[in-house]
């Protein structure tokens, strides 16, 4: 079992208000990655997952769920995402928050 879901995952009402249950599910999942293991890329923090990875932490949606959540999350402008990847092949995609777009929507 993953350590972020058996700690337990907090949601802020607020938050899922805002930007919805599932997308405020995922970002807070991406903030408490990062904060155990990150990357700085161009001066910010990054983590690397798939969407399988990402199932494995929240093992009770689908992977499509999971895509669907990410992308509308993209296209809030809360999450960025980028192919940091050292070969072609490896599709994985790297996630930062961006607190500048979270920070103005005062949840």
């Amino acid at each position: 079992m993953n350590e972020v879901v058996s700690n337990g995952l907090l949601v802020s009402p607020t938050l899922a208000v805002k930007i919805g249950i599932n997308e405020a599910i995922v970002l807070q999942l991406i903030e408490e990655l990062m904060k155990k293991r990150t990357h700085v890329i161009k001066g910010k923090k990054w983590i690397n997952r798939t969407y399988s990875e990402l199932q494995e932490d929240l093992s009770f949606w689908s992977v499509s769920t999971i895509k669907r959540t990410i992308r509308s999350l993209e296209k809030q402008g809360y999450l960025d995402s980028a192919k940091w990847n050292a070969t072609k092949y490896d599709m994985s995609k790297w996630y930062t928050i961006n607190f500048e777009i979270l920070e103005k929507s005062k949840w």
